[in-house]
């Protein structure tokens, strides 16, 4: 399997390291960076520790620099990894002053800044971070501070073609790229797993194709959408509803597709029924209709033979409404879609 590559330490770690965002990708990254910079590829053993800022009593950041000032008896080296570390910052919580020092978690950490202990690393995973503050300017000026907010989704594309050059030394081509985040929208672990399965795809190929991202990615959403579609062919609720499970557990974002794949579907059964009504051989409707594979053309003109034309219009009207309502919020999209189904299957008027 690829290897995924990191980039280079550009110095020694500081004595602090603060991870803030809410990407939990970004987070094991970075998390996984210190990590390497200081035991390399050897087990951290018990120089690796984490805390919950949240469950350590009433005087959590005397605990916790306490933990860091304290040697490892087996290991030369120590890391103690606050994760989560919010508790420590909320007003009117950690963030009061400390019951035993009388200060704040922010000026003991700035003290202990400045007078650090050696061949230990302190690590702050946090959620939200004030820019703002002296502790963030003197971690920032160490290179203490690492971002870890979530990308947004018109950003995906750009971000994948980095991380495919980054992580496993392929060019991500453009049209590639935009597909890729079409299809996994900003969720960066999926897009790096996908990104990991495409980089095997044609191991001695420089650059990963749009071809190979509908084999390996696209192939999945449409094997899945049209299972639930052959589902709903045979009038088999259950099996269809089962389906979207799935669709929905593969991709939260995926409704869009699911919804425009069944209206898609509907309107070639509603085609058919008309080409049916003009006598047109089995054979000709496929052609005209560009219905592929066989086995799914028969579906649909089976489906349009014994709909007919008013049944066939009724459920591509009722597709309609319901594609109104997704985008106009009136439900929600899976639920609506699932009441489809359900409708469909009893044959409901």
């Amino acid at each position: 399997m690829a290897k995924a590559a990191t980039k280079p330490n550009s110095g020694p770690l500081p004595p602090m390291v603060v991870i803030a965002g809410e990407e939990l990708f970004l987070r094991d990254q970075f998390l996984g960076d210190v990590r390497r910079a200081i035991f390399g590829t050897e087990d951290p053993g018990m120089g690796w520790v984490r805390l919950d800022a949240g469950s350590l009593g009433g005087s959590p950041m005397a605990v916790i620099l306490d933990e860091v000032r304290t040697p490892s008896m087996f290991a030369p080296r120590k890391v103690v990894v606050v994760d989560p570390a919010d508790a420590l910052f909320k007003r009117g919580g950690a963030e009061g002053a400390d019951d035993d020092d009388r200060m704040t978690p922010r000026e003991m950490l700035e003290n202990y800044l400045e007078s650090p202990v050696e061949g230990a690393t302190l690590v702050l995973v946090t959620s939200t971070w004030l820019k703002t503050t002296r502790l963030h300017k003197a971690l920032d000026k160490r290179g203490g501070i690492k971002s870890a907010e979530p990308i947004k989704d018109h950003q995906a594309a750009a971000w994948a073609m980095r991380r495919a050059k980054e992580a496993y030394t392929k060019t991500l081509e453009p049209a590639a790229a935009e597909r890729l985040a079409d299809l996994i929208g900003a969720d960066m672990q999926r897009l790096d797993n996908e990104l990991a399965k495409l980089s095997l795809y044609a191991p001695a190929a420089p650059a990963i194709t749009i071809k190979a991202v509908e084999a390996l990615v696209g192939f999945q959403h449409e094997q899945q959408i049209w299972d639930m579609i052959g589902a709903l062919s045979a009038k088999d609720a259950p099996e269809a509803l089962r389906k979207i499970d799935e669709l929905w557990a593969m991709d939260p974002k995926i409704e869009y597709s699911a919804t425009g794949a069944v209206f898609s579907w509907v309107h070639q059964v509603l085609k058919a029924r008309e080409l049916v009504d003009r006598r047109l051989p089995d054979a000709q409707i496929s052609k005209e209709l560009r219905l592929w594979p066989p086995d799914r053309a028969q579906k649909v003109i089976s489906l349009a033979r014994e709909w007919g034309l008013q049944g066939a219009a009724r459920w591509s009207d009722a597709m309609l409404r319901m594609d109104m309502a997704n985008k106009s919020s009136l439900g929600d999209p899976r639920r609506n879609l699932e009441k489809f189904v359900v409708e469909l299957c009893a044959g409901v008027e």
